[in-house]
């Protein structure tokens, strides 16, 4: 860097560090009441950094107020906003082990879900394109549906609890089936016990999903391969019995699997 160079950063940092200054000499005597307006007033005008920066030094001056438990949750919500997801999760954790008998933990919840719910917005958008998760971290999208889920079973008479509900049966058949995608490449790879875990999974943890229809096929069918016969035939009974249009009957008939033609 030119020596003129370095001068003009030094004169910029330093003014950054004045306009720092200023700024909480500005809103140093400020009373809760007023850094929680103008921090309200903040978010109402989408300048979420702005709201952030007031609340937090809002819990910094008064820690044990009246207000201080609502700047915690509201700063989790402007967080989210403002587009800062980890920060946003960390502050409604922080709110939820501080406050476990506060009303507002029905909202950290469900705030905690839709955070992670739209870390992969992109992917949720495609709606049921769920092939495209495949060899994807669905890590946020499992911590959403439990978030939802302590909201639904939890605080059922929040007036979070029917939002809550809806996504997290969303979630619940999107996880499903992207576990059938992945057994599906199993399957198609000769990976057939890796086709038959993967399917029990769906089972036990989907178990009121369309899913369901196609774990029960596919693990038939994989057990068929495996060489086992008296496995792949109760499965492909109980499938009969519960699914009894599945496309894979007939493929499983074909194989011998079941009587027919």
């Amino acid at each position: 860097m030119r020596p003129l160079s370095r001068v003009v950063l030094v004169f910029a940092l330093a003014g950054l560090t004045a306009c720092g200054r200023d700024y909480h000499h500005k809103t140093h005597h400020w009373p809760a009441r007023r850094f929680y307006a103008s921090a309200v007033s903040s978010l109402k005008a989408a300048n979420y950094h702005h709201a952030v920066r007031l609340l937090e030094e809002l819990e910094a001056s008064y820690p044990y107020g009246r207000y201080a438990a609502q700047a915690e949750i509201v700063v989790a919500y402007a967080y989210y906003k403002s587009g800062e997801s980890d920060a946003a999760i960390a502050a409604t954790k922080r709110f939820i082990r501080l406050h476990p008998t506060d009303p507002r933990v029905a909202y950290a919840y469900y705030l905690q879900g839709l955070v992670n719910f739209n870390k992969h917005r992109s992917l949720i958008e495609r709606a049921f394109g769920v092939n495209q998760l495949q060899g994807r971290d669905t890590t946020a999208l499992r911590a959403a549906l439990r978030a939802f889920e302590v909201v639904v079973k939890k605080y059922p008479h929040s007036q979070y609890a029917a939002d809550a509900a809806e996504r997290a049966n969303y979630l619940t058949d999107m996880l499903a089936r992207n576990n059938i995608a992945v057994a599906r490449y199993y399957y198609i790879h000769g990976a057939y016990v890796a086709t038959a875990n993967r399917c029990k999974r769906v089972i036990e943890h989907y178990p009121r999903t369309p899913a369901v229809a196609d774990a029960l096929g596919l693990m038939a069918m994989a057990y068929e391969r495996m060489g086992m016969v008296n496995l792949s035939h109760d499965t492909a009974l109980i499938l009969a019995r519960n699914f009894p249009s599945s496309p894979y009957l007939k493929r499983l008939q074909r194989a011998h699997v079941l009587g027919g033609s």
